[in-house]
């Protein structure tokens, strides 16, 4: 194991740039309570621009919903969906997660932290533990528990996986 002390926070400028303007489109309509978020659609951090200098625009594009936005509003803002069916279940398997710095993260008695993923995520970590450079072509429940062994987790993963493994 390599294991590095710093002595010193370590910063680096080169890839860095400076925010000008941080905006959001106006989105769809989300499905819960929270007065701030929906009275303040568009977040921005602005700074005049000098003259003669153009100000660049970043935009946050919004993915679609995912299982994790739920877990990830009510840790963060205390927000629970408006079906009681769905703010049930969230209270229910709440204790599983935390939130650190933004990310959602599941623990539980018999494997370490996992990280939450979903979506393309889900399929680049399948294929690189189905077929990758230590690949072996393995079943869906040895690649499922290879996931979680690694550190991922998804809601489906034992069917996602057997699914991948059938295609090969």
């Amino acid at each position: 194991m390599i294991q590095e002390t710093l002595k010193t926070p370590q910063t680096t400028t080169e890839n860095m740039a400076e925010v000008q303007q941080v905006s959001t489109s106006e989105g769809i309509r989300r499905s819960h309570r929270s007065l701030t978020q929906e009275t303040v659609k568009t977040p921005r951090i602005s700074r005049y621009p000098v003259a003669g200098e153009v100000a660049p625009q970043i935009y946050q594009v919004k993915s679609g919903e995912t299982w994790m936005i739920a877990y990830q509003r009510y840790l963060a803002d205390g927000v629970l969906p408006l079906e009681p069916a769905k703010a049930q279940k969230i209270k229910k398997n709440l204790i599983k997660y935390t939130l650190i710095d933004g990310k959602l993260f599941r623990h539980g008695f018999t494997h370490p932290i996992l990280v939450c993923v979903d979506g393309e995520q889900c399929t680049r970590i399948m294929a690189e533990l189905h077929e990758g450079i230590c690949g072996s072509h393995i079943g869906g429940r040895s690649l499922s528990s290879k996931a979680i062994h690694a550190g991922y987790y998804w809601p489906t993963t034992r069917e996602d996986c057997t699914r991948y493994a059938q295609r090969c």
